[in-house]
């Protein structure tokens, strides 16, 4: 037996013909933005992607709402784009021809095979004339948002005031630039094969208070991956290293090398090259590191404000039930 639903759906269908094809019509469409149409097609398609892009089972998700809740995010995301795709059209901004070539090729290029390209973008719902129209949209997109954030600028002013509200973002550590030589030494390991080893160490040890250089001799003899380039380390602050290393590091003056030093990872010989005190990034340092961090962050949000404002005087109609 057909549920009262169903059987309401039909009485409705057989009433009114014209009211049944605009209906019909309104289950293709998910949403209408100033009179154009964002198919439900496109919203489910995009909602895979979605829940492929974060890898989320959706059999596994315990509350209904959530569902809506992340597939109205991404109807929103799609009226959005359409937003913009409509601005870019208004202000001779649409992407060329070339851009969609260049695109479309980028795309094939992750596929194995034309055969396998043509597959997905069947599975998908596209043929290739569409789906250059679905590039070129998304692109001219991108164009304008990105030509909307090509017009901020930042000051002097924005630096020195970013500067001077965030010191903590300007601290340098203490820091050591070492270099090291190191033996291991295998958890199984005997007395003997541990002796074997502090020898080889001692022995090291020698050949550097003789006066052979510590990078030549870490190439020859260390046993890390920092042997190829002469056992440098580069430069660290205290608490990235083993303690015994650490304490034994930071102890060391430049130029100085210390004696056997043992950790979990084996023996060590340690050189350090510079030392580095606790330290303030001087503002004119840190002014082009400000700079470009402020430019980032004004143009994200000039594109979402952009997008607010475009929203705010469109005709938009949610027509599909959520």
């Amino acid at each position: 037996m057909r549920s009262a639903r169903t059987v309401m759906a039909g009485l409705l269908l057989l009433c009114c013909a014209a009211s049944a094809q605009a209906q019909l019509t309104a289950y293709g469409t998910a949403a209408r933005v100033n009179g154009v149409d964002i198919s439900n097609e496109a919203l489910e398609r995009n909602f895979e992607e979605y829940q492929r892009d974060k890898e989320i089972n959706i059999a596994a998700i315990r509350y209904p709402n959530r569902v809506t809740l992340m597939r109205r995010e991404v109807l929103d995301s799609l009226i959005a784009q359409e937003l913009a795709w409509q601005a870019a059209q208004n202000n001779d901004l649409v992407a060329g021809e070339n851009d969609v070539d260049t695109a479309l090729q980028q795309a094939r290029a992750q596929f194995a095979s034309e055969q396998d390209f043509a597959g997905r973008l069947a599975a998908e719902g596209f043929t290739i004339e569409s789906y250059r129209e679905h590039l070129q949209q998304m692109l001219s997109a991108q164009r304008y948002l990105a030509f909307v954030a090509s017009q901020v600028e930042v000051s002097d002013a924005e630096c020195h005031d970013f500067y001077a509200a965030n010191p903590e973002k300007f601290e340098l550590p203490e820091a050591v630039r070492a270099r090291h030589i190191l033996l291991q030494i295998m958890s199984q390991a005997d007395d003997a094969m541990r002796e074997q080893v502090h020898q080889k160490a001692a022995g090291l040890l020698a050949r550097l208070e003789a006066g052979e250089g510590f990078a030549a001799l870490a190439t020859e003899a260390s046993q890390d991956s920092s042997a190829a380039q002469g056992g440098d380390l580069g430069y660290f602050p205290r608490g990235q290293m083993v303690t015994p290393f650490e304490d034994a590091a930071f102890a060391l003056q430049p130029g100085e090398i210390s004696g056997i030093v043992e950790s979990p990872f084996g023996l060590h010989i340690i050189k350090v090259e510079d030392h580095q005190p606790a330290q303030t990034v001087p503002e004119e340092l840190a002014k082009e590191r400000i700079e470009a961090h402020l430019l980032e962050t004004k143009r994200q949000q000039a594109a979402a404000d952009e997008l607010v404002a475009l929203r705010a005087v469109a005709t938009i109609e949610i027509v599909a039930p959520q």
